[in-house]
C-alpha cells in the first residue's frame, strides 16, 4: 500500500492558520517520513477578485471600523444572510476543488480556518465525498461558520469550545479537545543563558516581550512609550514583524530602557523562554504558545470577534491580565512587576490550560482516520499526478 497522503488547508501566508497548520505538517513528516504532504493557501482555488475582495474588506474594517466588523462577526443574522452568497462562492470553487481532490488523492484533510472547512464540507455533501474531514480550530471560540455536518472530526482548545459544539447539536464523539497545534520547538528546552547572551539580554532584569503579530499589528508605539516610563529597570523586546515602518521608529528612537527591535523572526519560542511577560494581543497561535511557555499574558487591544473572545476565556480562567488601553498598559505590567507572586500564579495557570503536543496528537488522529479510510477504500493506481500549480492556475 502507498504512503499515506494528507492535504492541509490554510488561509493567508504568515496568519495563525498557516502557522497552525505548518506546525501539524511538521509533525506529520516527522512522525510518518513516507507521507504526501499538500498544504495550500485555500484562496489560492478562487478568484483573485474574490480573494482580493475578502482580504480588502476584512484589513479595513478591523483597521478602520471594528465596530462594524465586531456586529458582522458570528452574527446569527449576518449568517444566514450569506447562505445563499456561501453556496454559490463554494459550487463555483467545486470545479478546482474535485482537480485538487484528483491530483493530491488525500487520505484525509485537515483545516485549519473555517472557509476552507465550509468547502470541503459542502463538497462533500454535493459529491458524497467519503475522505474524513477535520476542522482545526485556532482560537477559543468557535463561529457559526465552523458547524457542517460532513465534518468527521473538530479538534478544540478546551472543553468550553466542546460544549458549545455539542450545545449546537455536533455529537461529543466528534470533539476532541486537543489543543490548538503549535510549532515543536515551543516544546524543545532552551538554554536560557546561552539565548540572552545571543540578544544581549540580562536574565537579572525583566524582560518584557511586546508582540503584534507577524505583521507588527495595533498600537505597538504607544505600547513601547507607555513601558518605557516603568521605574522597574526592565528590558523590552518589541516583534515588528514585517511591518517596516515600526522597525525603523525603534531602531531610531532613544528609550529610558533597554529596547530590542527585532523584524521578523523564527526566534520566537527562544525569546518567550526569555521573557518575564507577554504584552499581546490575544491571537490563538500567540496564546496557545504562551501557555506552552507558561509565559504570563498582559492583553492588549484585542481585535473584535475572535481575539475577544480569546481574550474573555483568557481572563475568565484566571490565565491573563488585560490593560484597558495601549496608553495605560504600564499599570498592569508595574502590578505584576510589583507582586511576583502574582506572575508565578499566571504562569502556573497557564500550565494547566497548555496544550504542547496539540500538533502531535492532532497528527496521530489524521493517521487514524487515513488509516481507516484507506481500510474501507480501494486505493487507486499511481499515476503521474498534475502539478499542483497547473490545478490552481
Amino acid at each position: 500500500m502507498n504512503g499515506r497522503r494528507f492535504l492541509l488547508l490554510h488561509i493567508t501566508a504568515r496568519s495563525g492558520h498557516h502557522r497552525a497548520s505548518c506546525a501539524v505538517e511538521q509533525t506529520v513528516r516527522s512522525l510518518d517520513p513516507s507521507a504526501t504532504i499538500v498544504n495550500l493557501d485555500a484562496f489560492q482555488f478562487t478568484s483573485r477578485f474574490v480573494r482580493w475582495a475578502i482580504t480588502r474588506t476584512y484589513t479595513s474594517l478591523i483597521h478602520h471600523q471594528p465596530d462594524v466588523w465586531e456586529y458582522l462577526y458570528d452574527n446569527p443574522s449576518v449568517h444566514r444572510r450569506l447562505q445563499v452568497f456561501r453556496a454559490l462562492l463554494h459550487r463555483y470553487q467545486a470545479a478546482k476543488l474535485q482537480q485538487l481532490l484528483d491530483t493530491v488523492r488525500p487520505d484525509a484533510i485537515a483545516c485549519t480556518q473555517a472557509y476552507p472547512c465550509g468547502v470541503v464540507a459542502d463538497f462533500k455533501k454535493q459529491r458524497n465525498l467519503r475522505v474524513p474531514l477535520i476542522g482545526v480550530l485556532t482560537d477559543y471560540a468557535p463561529h457559526l461558520y465552523w458547524f457542517h455536518d460532513t465534518v468527521d472530526a473538530y479538534v478544540v482548545p478546551s472543553e468550553q469550545v466542546k460544549r458549545r459544539f455539542v450545545t449546537r447539536g455536533v455529537e461529543p464523539s466528534r470533539v476532541r479537545v486537543l489543543g490548538i497545534p503549535i510549532d515543536p520547538r515551543f516544546r524543545d528546552p532552551v538554554d536560557r543563558q546561552a539565548s540572552a547572551r545571543r540578544f544581549g539580554l540580562s536574565l537579572e532584569q525583566p524582560v518584557l516581550l511586546i508582540m503584534g503579530g507577524g505583521s507588527g499589528f495595533g498600537q505597538l508605539r504607544e505600547i513601547v512609550l507607555s513601558l518605557d516610563t516603568l521605574p522597574h529597570p526592565c528590558q523590552l523586546v518589541v516583534l515588528a514583524g514585517t511591518n517596516r515602518p515600526l522597525l525603523s521608529w525603534l531602531q531610531g528612537q532613544r528609550f529610558r530602557h533597554r529596547v530590542l527591535a527585532v523584524g521578523y523572526t523564527q526566534d520566537v519560542p527562544q525569546l518567550m523562554s526569555l521573557a518575564t511577560l507577554l504584552v499581546s494581543k490575544p491571537g490563538g497561535l500567540t496564546t496557545s504558545e504562551a501557555l506552552a511557555k507558561h509565559l504570563p499574558l498582559v492583553i492588549v487591544n484585542p481585535i473584535p470577534g475572535q481575539e475577544a473572545y480569546n481574550a474573555r476565556f483568557l481572563l475568565s480562567q484566571g490565565a491573563a491580565v488585560q490593560a484597558a488601553s495601549a496608553a495605560t498598559v504600564r499599570q498592569p505590567v508595574r502590578d505584576l512587576l510589583d507582586n511576583p507572586e502574582d506572575v508565578e500564579a499566571l504562569r502556573r495557570r497557564n500550565a494547566e490550560l497548555a496544550h504542547p503536543t496539540a500538533a502531535l496528537d492532532i497528527t496521530r488522529l489524521l493517521c487514524e482516520l487515513a488509516d481507516q479510510y484507506r481500510g474501507a477504500s480501494p486505493q487507486p493506481e499511481e499515476g503521474p499526478p498534475r502539478p499542483i500549480a497547473e490545478v490552481l492556475s
